[in-house]
């Protein structure tokens, strides 16, 4: 027991550890990248269509190559800032942290069904085994289960636009060839579904 405790106040101590540069000075906000809200600003000028599909079951965001290369530039100016979801992703302490609470999820859960063979019956154990497999099945399932196609998102799009109102839906965004969209920049195919 006392061996677990000192783990669990290591497995602490680890993810509470941050990198600290004590030698190394802060650097300071440039201008441009001053924490006061800004005005947005036009990166990027180019022509839209918006063509109803009755055929597509998702909308569809086409940009040529050239609107592409003509929005990577301009973003190539602009300063950024890294998402907190990529921050996220990209920490190491987090990363070794997950791996270490999996492996000790993991390891407890063994000695604990190890244990629990001696007390209980081989049945009762493998009870347990078959409802854990039958909640995952159900989770995943679960998880899997996506809902309407995305033509039912946007069907309300025609009303909401008289009323003025917003509408969401899912879209797929491709890169297709100049040729493929003509004189347009960028093509927005909308499945709009009949009545």
């Amino acid at each position: 027991m006392k061996k677990f405790f000192s783990l669990c106040a290591l497995s602490l101590l680890l993810a509470l550890s941050l990198p600290v540069y004590g030698d190394i000075a802060k650097p300071r906000p440039s201008p441009s990248q001053s924490p006061s809200p800004e005005v947005p600003r036009i990166v990027l000028h180019t022509r839209l269509v918006v063509v109803p599909d009755n055929k597509a079951w998702e909308a569809r965001l086409q940009i040529s190559q050239s609107s592409l290369q003509e929005l990577r530039a301009a973003l190539g100016n602009a300063p950024g800032n890294e998402s907190t979801a990529r921050s996220i992703t990209h920490s190491s302490t987090r990363t070794i942290m997950a791996g270490v609470f999996m492996f000790l999820s993991l390891s407890i859960a063994g000695v604990w069904l190890a244990r629990s063979v001696q007390t209980r019956g081989p049945k009762a154990v493998a009870a347990f085994l078959f409802c854990t497999a039958v909640i995952g099945a159900a989770a995943i399932i679960a998880q899997a289960n996506a809902g309407p196609p995305g033509s039912y998102y946007w069907k309300k799009l025609p009303q909401n636009l008289s009323k003025g109102e917003p509408t969401s839906g899912g879209v797929d965004i491709e890169i297709v060839s100049d040729e493929t969209i003509g004189s347009s920049g960028m093509q927005l195919v909308v499945p709009i579904k009949p009545n």
